[in-house]
């Protein structure tokens, strides 16, 4: 009986790339209510890093948890007059300038800036209202 070694070659050893639609599809499913990116990523074979990344791309993040209300007190305006208010920023605005940010009620965050794809935001938020 003689042993013979054999080695499998598979790919080109190229990265693979992906189209924006199937990366939207791919970050949609995973907000979909009780899909994971585990799920995700595993039913297409991808790394969940990967997927993650695509959701930051896409301006997709989990909320942090709400938080608590202060309790307020409401004053007339000579009283108000009298305290003393803080100083006015006089600064550029900040690069953050002309962010939107979305938080639905399920915890949802969606983060958008002025380059974000039209068709893209639109597949996105349509998802997240289904949920809702």
């Amino acid at each position: 009986m003689s042993i013979h070694r054999m080695e499998i070659v598979s790919g080109t050893g190229r990265r693979r790339s992906w189209s924006t639609a199937l990366k939207e599809q791919l970050v949609s499913e995973t907000l979909e209510p009780g899909v994971t990116v585990t799920e995700v990523a595993r039913r297409h074979d991808l790394d969940r890093s990967l997927i993650y990344r695509w959701r930051r791309a896409f301006g997709v993040r989990r909320a942090r948890a709400a938080g608590a209300f202060l309790p307020v007190e409401v004053v007339d305006g000579a009283a108000a007059a009298t305290e003393s208010s803080p100083p006015r920023m006089t600064s550029a605005p900040s690069p953050g300038a002309g962010r939107i940010e979305i938080e639905f009620s399920d915890g949802y965050l969606v983060r958008i800036d002025n380059q974000v794809d039209d068709n893209a935001l639109a597949r996105v938020l349509r998802v997240l209202a289904r949920q809702g």
